[in-house]
């Protein structure tokens, strides 16, 4: 046996011993004795049934002839580059990572919680004695049955199955005609007809059913498909599935016990909860606010026909965010479709807008009427439990985007709908911002039934459209100027964003913006676009967030024209990026807060490069505008993932495009809204049938908001390949010094007290007992939530390292080695102390023999999964001007430095950027980059998970 030379390297800024290697290749000539059984896997072959596949079975998404194909030429780099002056102060300080660490440290605690102080806020006033269930359950024929009134389990199952899962209501029928399958079923119905025939006349209504009535405006008649507003509030406030998390009375959540700094999450943390509590209990004590959100969009339900629907949606603030931005918890109702008519009829444009607007409050306005007078004197409700209180539902915010905003509260386009800052002065940041005078408006807009010319006149001095009796102006406790929330999709990424890459596009050449992106390394978390940007259209909310997640690092090191310095830029991005993921926090303090403040700040100190390369010539943005009212709302109403637009448009999926497709597209609304009715009896008595089998849930003790910090690592059952010839290791996997990195990792696991030399000399005599090895190609990552249950279902993040291979029509597949975050030991759950990047070159097994010849017997289990990686420098300051961390290759004597760790170790993985400098090398590809370029930035924007950890 030939031991090769080598050496243990101790690295002199981190403490840790890596192992460097030169010569040939280590190969052990002992084996060992041991059965085919002591693999643990079912079969022998050396490779897996289907190479080009992943250990998920997922075949790996490359198109490597868009990869290599052609580009535009880079455009010439000036080198001589004239500095422009900038202020120190606008300068990323060393200390902003620390002061937004500290901030952050305390999210997802448990915090101090005020309730309260009148007692009788959200109180019960009496039992009613019977729960949900047990009136749903009285109210079925033929109780003593489980599945009545279907007649078995199978009769029961197949009818969910063809309501929420089938393909249609005549492929249905047609099924059950096939000879002998009713009968062998034992089915109740042998059509679609029978079976709507039990839903409709057996199954309880638990939520109010649509009503068709006419609207007149401008003495034409229009349709409104529409349900009782207080009987869906009721719906949600007694279904039992949101029982246990019900919020009935305001409280303040403070991160310290002396109650100095505010944290706020769901809305009952906010400020507008606990000051409307306050209002009601000094009239009448013992209230429980039901705050009502509420939701409108139109949308299209076809791709060419230029069909439309006007859905409205509602939900209610008691139910906890964490449940209500689940579509599939269906905390949000289908209270409405509005008119979708364009009124072509109507010429005069003026006209068709303003009959427009009128039409639209005239619907509201009759949908929310019920909600004036339970709103101020309150209404017996009960919950899930039977328990009855003295709820007021009060719509407390309408989410929507801005033109859907404009025509809610009726102010002009170009302005805010919140406030009364001039158009002129919406890109200031200094000008004094204070919501619009609720009680002049409501005087103005009541003048309307005196005189005419006077209420134009009134409305006009007040600065809003004479909108004949909005649907707001009568409902209690109720500032729809307030009640506007900010809109992350639309705002942010559907606006200010949106704006910011255009910007971008306009101030560097878009052959070396697209350059950049097609040499991006791949990531789970990043969108490889490898046609560029440039030419991208219709581009929705969800590229640009995957966008965002880039951005920074590719106009890091480009030329600007005239010779400017790209700083300022470079600035003003990474200040809307911050702002962009801050504000998605799902929980907040005080003091975040002020980050979110600074953010804008920043980005108003250096926006100015856009106005002097003439991109821009104001910054008069209403979106932009619109930043400045995201920390007062989320005082008021809680974080901004409470009210996000992008939850309801999810909904338009679920409530609005496929009801429409489940129709004849003949008088649709009526046959959407039918089979929306049956859907929901079928799902609510899911439910039901659930409780008969299993019973009451367990309470659960509320916990704070998941700051989504913890991941725990899922591995397949089998590898990916089972048997690796060591020789292959090195060769395809590029792991080079695989074998003295083992041998350096079993010495120091059996005898961690070594010196770094007592350690070299051990590792020499560590005989291999196998000449392959069993590796996994992948390593994914689930969330862990607050409750500590981890859901394997969704794979959050993944590793890939796995060599090139074809795919199944014989194209190439490039390798693939991903970058990570590894904790040296002592590691914390934010910041980057502790930890160090690496490239995972192969991840693999023992088998059990081997670890019981290699690792000494003790209470520590010997470690089941092992990943080889080479190592990158250690952490250092941020960059001063984007904030992110730079690294580089460890290399010691021309060679990486390399070791085996526990995967366990491994945090995450990390999304690298190289370093293009002034122009990308037009040599490097996205599969060649890592091993090309020798310096990186840490991208921290890979994922909102990458924002809060890497700090």
């Amino acid at each position: 046996m030939d031991i090769v030379s080598s050496e243990l390297i101790t690295d002199p800024e981190s403490g840790t011993q890596m192992d460097i290697v030169t010569g040939s290749v280590l190969v052990s000539d002992y084996f060992g004795h041991y059965n085919d059984q002591d693999l643990e896997w079912p079969d022998d072959n050396d490779e897996v049934a289907e190479p080009p596949l992943d250990s998920d079975g997922e075949e790996e998404d490359h198109d490597a002839e868009v990869e290599n194909g052609w580009e535009r030429p880079a455009d010439p780099v000036l080198r001589d580059i004239d500095m422009d002056e900038f202020e120190e102060s606008d300068v990323l300080s060393q200390s902003h990572a620390a002061e937004r660490q500290e901030a952050e440290k305390v999210l997802g605690r448990q915090p101090t919680i005020e309730k309260f102080p009148r007692r009788h806020a959200g109180a019960p006033i009496l039992h009613s004695g019977t729960t949900a269930f047990e009136s749903y359950n009285n109210a079925l024929q033929g109780a003593d049955n489980v599945w009545a009134p279907f007649v078995s389990r199978i009769d029961y199952e197949v009818a969910k199955w063809a309501k929420l899962r089938g393909s249609g209501s005549t492929a249905f029928s047609e099924l059950l005609a096939v000879e002998g399958l009713h009968d062998a079923l034992g089915l109740s119905y042998r059509n679609t007809h029978e079976l709507n025939q039990i839903i409709d006349r057996h199954l309880p209504c638990q939520r109010p059913r649509f009503k068709r009535e006419e609207i007149i405006v401008a003495d034409e008649a229009f349709d409104v498909y529409s349900r009782d507003v207080m009987e869906c509030v009721k719906a949600l406030y007694l279904d039992p599935d949101f029982l246990q998390h019900l919020n009935y009375a305001p409280e303040r959540h403070y991160v310290d016990a002396d109650k100095t700094i505010r944290m706020y999450h769901d809305i009952h943390t906010g400020k507008w909860w606990w000051s409307t509590q306050k209002e009601l209990e000094a009239k009448k004590p013992g209230a429980t606010v039901i705050p009502i959100i509420l939701s409108s969009d139109k949308t299209q339900v076809t791709m060419f026909r230029n069909k439309s629907a006007y859905p409205v949606y509602m939900t209610i603030g008691n139910i906890p965010k964490e449940i209500r931005r689940k579509p599939s918890r269906r905390a949000w109702i289908l209270l409405a479709y509005l008119p979708t008519s364009k009124l072509e009829h109507i010429t005069n444009k003026a006209s068709r807008r303003r009959t427009a607007t009128n039409l639209f409050h005239a619907c509201l306005r009759h949908i929310l009427e019920p909600l004036r007078v339970p709103g101020e004197d309150g209404v017996a409700m009960a919950s899930g439990d039977g328990v009855v209180r003295r709820g007021h539902p009060i719509v407390a915010c309408y989410s929507a985007d801005y033109p859907e905003q404009l025509l809610t509260t009726g102010i002009k386009s170009g302005e805010c709908p919140k406030c009364d800052v001039p158009h002129k002065e919406l890109g200031s940041p200094d000008v004094p911002v204070k919501l619009r005078d609720l009680e002049a408006i409501v005087a103005a807009l009541s003048l309307v039934d005196e005189d005419y010319d006077l209420w134009r006149r009134a409305c006009q001095e007040c600065g809003i459209k004479p909108v004949f009796k909005p649907f707001w102006l009568d409902l209690p406790h109720t500032n729809i100027f307030q009640s506007i929330t900010p809109d992350v999709l639309h705002q942010l990424y559907q606006g200010i964003v949106k704006h910011l890459i255009e910007w971008i596009k306009e101030a560097y050449s878009e052959a070396e913006i697209d350059a950049r992106c097609r040499r991006l390394p791949p990531n789970h978390n990043i969108r490889l676009f490898l046609k560029g940007i440039s030419n991208l259209s219709r581009v929705s909310g969800t590229e640009h967030n995957q966008i965002c997640r880039f951005l920074l690092g590719i106009v890091i090191g480009i030329r600007l024209p005239g010779n400017l310095n790209n700083a300022r830029l470079t600035r003003a991005v990474r200040a809307i990026l911050d702002f962009l993921y801050l504000a998605q926090y799902p929980c907040h303090t005080d003091e975040t807060l002020a980050l979110l403040d600074d953010a804008l700040t920043r980005f108003h100190n250096n926006k100015d490069i856009f106005l002097d390369l003439g991109i821009r010539s104001n910054f008069n943005l209403p979106k932009l505008h619109g930043f400045r009212h995201y920390v007062h709302m989320i005082k008021m109403y809680g974080t901004t993932d409470n009210y996000n637009t992008e939850y309801t448009e999810r909904l338009h999926i679920d409530l609005t495009k496929d009801a429409y497709r489940a129709t004849n597209h003949k008088d649709e609304y009526s046959q959407m809204t039918l089979w929306l009715e049956r859907r929901e009896k079928i799902l609510w008595h899911d439910n039901f049938v659930q409780w008969r089998l299993v019973g009451d849930l367990a309470p659960q003790e509320k916990l704070p908001p998941d700051m989504d910090y913890r991941r725990a690592i899922k591995m397949t059952k089998h590898p990916t390949i089972k048997r690796v010839q060591l020789d292959r290791i090195v060769r395809e996997y590029g792991a080079t010094f695989f074998t003295e990195a083992l041998a350096r990792y079993v010495v120091g696991r059996n005898q961690p007290g070594l010196s770094a030399a007592q350690l070299e000399r051990e590792a020499a005599h560590i005989i291999l007992p196998f000449d392959t090895v069993a590796t996994f190609h992948r390593i994914k990552f689930n969330t862990i939530n607050a409750h500590g249950i981890q859901d394997s279902s969704v794979t959050v993040d993944s590793v890939h390292c796995q060599p090139s291979q074809e795919d199944k029509r014989g194209h190439m597949i490039p390798a693939r080695f991903d970058t990570v975050l590894v904790n040296e030991g002592d590691g914390g759950i934010t910041g980057i102390d502790g930890y160090r990047v690496a490239q995972v070159r192969v991840v693999f097994t023992l088998t059990n023999q081997a670890s019981n010849v290699l690792f000494r017997a003790g209470p520590a289990q010997p470690p089941t999964h092992l990943a080889y990686v080479e190592w990158f420098t250690p952490f250092q300051q941020p960059e001063s001007h984007h904030g992110l961390y730079k690294v580089g290759r460890l290399i010691r004597h021309g060679e990486r430095l390399a070791s085996i760790i526990d995967i366990s170790d491994i945090r995450r993985s990390i999304h690298l950027i190289p370093n293009f400098g002034a122009a990308a090398p037009r040599e490097w590809t996205s599969s060649t980059v890592l091993e090309c370029c020798s310096t990186f930035f840490v991208n921290s924007f890979s994922d909102r998970h990458a924002y809060l950890t890497i700090v």
